[in-house]
C-alpha cells in the first residue's frame, strides 16, 4: 500500500492541487493545520487576533474560565461595566462576534475548495485530520473524510486519528476548534487520546500533536508532545505513527518493538523560531501488509516533485540514501533518520 502523508498544509492550496495531480497513491493523508488563516484579508486577521487576545486577557482578569466568544456574548447580554467603559466593551464584543462568524464562514469556504480539489485531482482514497489551526471538520464539507477520534479500515490496515493540539491558537475561532482532552490535575493524568488508542489498537496512528519525546522538541521550550500517547506507545506497538505540528523537529525513527514514527516536516510555509520555513515537503510511505517497507521523502518546488531521501528497513535498522535533489532542500536532513537511541543515522550516497 502506498500512502502519501502531507502535514501542516497551511493554506498552500495551489501547491496541494499540483501535488494531487502529479502523484499517485492508494491513500492520501492530509493532516493537521490544513488551513493557516481564518480570513483572506490581513487587516481582518490582525483585528480578529487583537480582539481575541483582549477577551482572553479580560477573562483572566475576571478570573473566569470562559472563551472569548462566550465572554463577548455575556458582556452584551449582562453588562456589568458602566459609562464609557461599558460602551467601549460593547463595541468590542459586537465586533468580535461579527468577526468570529465571518471567520467560521471563510474557513468553511476554504474547506469546500479543498474538497473540490480532492474530488477533481485525486484518484485515490483521502482522509484528513484537523490541527490547531483548523476548526472541527464535522462542520465542513470535509466531514466524510475526518479521521479525528475515528478509525477506518483500508487495505487490511486499521487507521485511527486524533487531531488538534493542547494550545490556544490566535486567529482561529476558538469555539469551533478541536478540544484536546488531555490534562493533569493533582498529579493525575487524564488523556482522551490515550484512552481512544487503547480502545481501538490501530495499525497506523495518525496524529497532529506528536507523542512526548518523538519529534516534539521546540527550541527554548523543550518537549511538547502528548504524555498520554507516549504512555500508550510504551505499552503497545503500532506499525506506523505519523505526526506534524512541530516544524523544527522532524525525521523518522524506529523503536525496538518495530514501531516506525515519522514527522516529514511541513508542506505549507510557516513562521518558526528560525525564521520563515518554506515547506513543500511530504512523505511517500510504502507498506507491505502491516510492515513498513520504505519511505521516500519528497518536496514540491516550482511545481516539480523532487526526491530527497530514500529510507528503507534492512533487518531491524533504518537505512537512508540521499537522492538527486537533496542538496536543493532548505532542510537540514543530516539527522532525519534516527536509531533506537535517538541518534542520527549516517546517510549514504
Amino acid at each position: 500500500m502506498k500512502i502519501l502523508f502531507v502535514t501542516d498544509i497551511h493554506d498552500a492550496l495551489k501547491e496541494l492541487r499540483v501535488l494531487l495531480s502529479s502523484t499517485d497513491a492508494d491513500l492520501y493523508l492530509l493532516c493537521g493545520d490544513i488551513l493557516y488563516h481564518a480570513f483572506y484579508d490581513e487587516d481582518k486577521i490582525y483585528q480578529f487576533v487583537c480582539l481575541q487576545e483582549e477577551f482572553y486577557s479580560e477573562a483572566k482578569q475576571q478570573d473566569k474560565k470562559i472563551l472569548p466568544y462566550d465572554l463577548a456574548t455575556e458582556m452584551l447580554r449582562y453588562p456589568t461595566k458602566k459609562g464609557a467603559e461599558a460602551e467601549e466593551w460593547n463595541l468590542k464584543a459586537a465586533e468580535y462576534r461579527m468577526l468570529f462568524h465571518k471567520a467560521g464562514k471563510t474557513m468553511k469556504e476554504k474547506y469546500e475548495l479543498i474538497e473540490e480539489l480532492v474530488e477533481k485531482y485525486s484518484n485515490a482514497s483521502c482522509l484528513m485530520l484537523p490541527g490547531n489551526y483548523d476548526i472541527d471538520l464535522r462542520y465542513t464539507r470535509l466531514a466524510h473524510r475526518d479521521l479525528h477520534h475515528k478509525e477506518v479500515n483500508l487495505n487490511g490496515l486499521k487507521f485511527a486519528g486524533y487531531g488538534g493540539a493542547p494550545i490556544a491558537t490566535s486567529g482561529i475561532p476558538e469555539k469551533l476548534a478541536i478540544t484536546y482532552h488531555e490534562s493533569r490535575e493533582n498529579g493525575d493524568l487524564y488523556s482522551e487520546p490515550e484512552e481512544f488508542f487503547e480502545q481501538c489498537q490501530p495499525d497506523i496512528m495518525v496524529l497532529h500533536n506528536p507523542a512526548y519525546g518523538f519529534f516534539d522538541r521546540v527550541p527554548t521550550i523543550g518537549h511538547v508532545g502528548s504524555v498520554g500517547i507516549r504512555n500508550y506507545l510504551d505499552r503497545n506497538s503500532a506499525s506506523l505513527v505519523v505526526s506534524g505540528h512541530v516544524h523544527e523537529d522532524y525525521g523518522i525513527a524506529r523503536k525496538k518493538d518495530g514501531t516506525v514514527l515519522l514527522n516529514p516536516s511541513n508542506f505549507g510555509g510557516v513562521d518558526s523560531p528560525y525564521g520563515w520555513q518554506p515547506g513543500g515537503v511530504f512523505a511517500e510511505i510504502t507498506m507491505d501488509g502491516r510492515n513498513f517497507q520504505e519511505l521516500k521523502l519528497r518536496r514540491l518546488a516550482d511545481n516539480e516533485v523532487q526526491d530527497l531521501l530514500l529510507v528503507t528497513l534492512e533487518g531491524e535498522e533504518l537505512k537512508a540514501r540521499a537522492l538527486e535533489h537533496l542538496d536543493q532542500s532548505h532542510l537540514d536532513l543530516s539527522g532525519f533518520v534516527r536509531d533506537h537511541a535517538g541518534q542520527p543515522v549516517e546517510l549514504f550516497a
